[in-house]
Order: C-alpha cells, then sequence, then structure tokens
C-alpha cells in the first residue's frame, strides 16, 4: 500500500504541509518496501483546481491513503472518484511522526470537506 503525505520539505523529519493541494511536495510511503520518495506537487501552481489536481497527481503515484492537514469539497469529491482514503493530521507534527500516527489508528478520516471552497 502507498500513503502520501502532505510535506513542506524532501525530509521525513521534515514538518507536514498546512496546506493540501498547495504543499511543497508529497511524502509517498510503500509498505511493501518500507521506503519514502519524495514528488514535488505541480498542482501548488495552478490558479483554481488545484485540489483536483493534486488528487490525480496522488492518484497516477497509485497512492490508497493520503494524510492531509484539511480538504475542500472539490478534493474530497475527487479522492472519492480516485479511491483514495484521507485521514487528517495535526501541525506541528513531522511526516515520519504523521505517518505513525496513522498506523497507530490515531487520525480521523475525513469524509467530507473540513473547510470550505473558494466559489
Amino acid at each position: 500500500m502507498k500513503i502520501g503525505i502532505c510535506a513542506s520539505n524532501e525530509s521525513t523529519d521534515s514538518e507536514v504541509a498546512d496546506r493540501f493541494a498547495r504543499a511543497e511536495f508529497f511524502a509517498v510511503y510503500d509498505s511493501e518496501t518500507l521506503q519514502f520518495t519524495f514528488y514535488s506537487n505541480t498542482a501548488k501552481f495552478e490558479g483554481s483546481g488545484a485540489g483536483g489536481k493534486a488528487v490525480k497527481v496522488l492518484g497516477d503515484l497509485d497512492v490508497e491513503v493520503v494524510l492531509v492537514p484539511e480538504l475542500g469539497p472539490k478534493a474530497i469529491d475527487a479522492l472519492k472518484i480516485f479511491e483514495i482514503k484521507s485521514y487528517q493530521y495535526k501541525q506541528g507534527k513531522t511526516v515520519r511522526e504523521a505517518l505513525y500516527e496513522y498506523f497507530e489508528k490515531k487520525l480521523p478520516e475525513l469524509l467530507e470537506s473540513s473547510v470550505k471552497g473558494k466559489h
């Protein structure tokens, strides 16, 4: 299983990002190889629709679960289409800490938007 985590830098010790679609990087953890790979979030440059485009980036990477700070309505809809589950972390954690909390079942699943859309 591949787990995507919103990251502010390319390190497992970096803080998690404070935004989903505008995160600098996505850290992708592969539970089969036990390895992290970091990908630049190309959706962060979009003028609008960044949430859906960020989900597509993760879908193209075969991510099945994403750990996020918040999600808007369009991102939630896109995650449902790609069948990617989302879980919410709290700020101030590192990428590695957020992953541990996911495996310890401490993160709540996000089933609906946690913020209002921009429109």
